[in-house]
């Protein structure tokens, strides 16, 4: 078995997200048999965030996500994403109202504002979604509609275990020398 370990430390992105996922190809195409995501994130951009999970989700061989700090906003998804779940201990998991900046926009019309707000509710479930599913064995289920539109809810390691977000709370190690291959971004 060839384990490749992505180490991804950072925002998500279109570029980081690229990146991961080029880096998700390289390892499938240099043999690789299982691929564990490491990874600390503050999240970020919600359409590149979607894409990373979806392309995840697609991968022809098993993956396991392991926390090794905190797991914020987009993050969340993308995490969830694996078959397997870990987180060290003492890390989180950051579950907030969905946002976006608007960058050098200085006006927009009714429609344009109507249409971001129904994008944004239209994440906001997806992202309930995927997390509903993921979590659908948890000890003691979360509903996060709430937090996705109002108050913020950080998960330790200890609850995210009980709400199904990881399958175990354990530090993480990195095999000794040998068949397996490292990625970084």
């Amino acid at each position: 078995m060839a384990l490749h370990i992505v180490h991804f430390i950072g925002p998500i992105n279109q570029h980081s997200a690229c990146t991961v996922r080029n880096l998700c190809l390289q390892a499938l195409q240099s043999g690789a048999s299982e691929i564990e995501l490491h990874m600390s994130t503050e999240g970020g951009n919600m359409t590149a965030g979607f894409a990373l999970y979806f392309f995840l989700k697609s991968l022809p061989l098993p993956l396991t996500t392991h926390n090794i700090g905190s797991v914020e906003s987009v993050g969340v998804p993308i995490f969830l994403a694996a078959g397997k779940r870990y987180a060290c201990p003492g890390t989180r998991f950051l579950v907030h109202p969905l946002h976006w900046g608007f960058g050098n926009l200085v006006a927009a019309d009714h429609a344009r504002v109507s249409e971001w707000r129904e994008c944004l509710d239209f994440d906001a479930e997806r992202y309930a979604r995927i997390f509903d599913e993921a979590t659908s064995d948890a000890g003691v289920p979360s509903d996060i509609r709430a937090n996705l539109y109002g108050n913020a809810r950080i998960f330790d390691a200890d609850e995210a275990l009980a709400a199904g977000i990881i399958h175990s709370v354990v530090q993480a190690r990195l095999p000794e020398a040998g068949v397996t291959s490292h990625w970084w971004n």
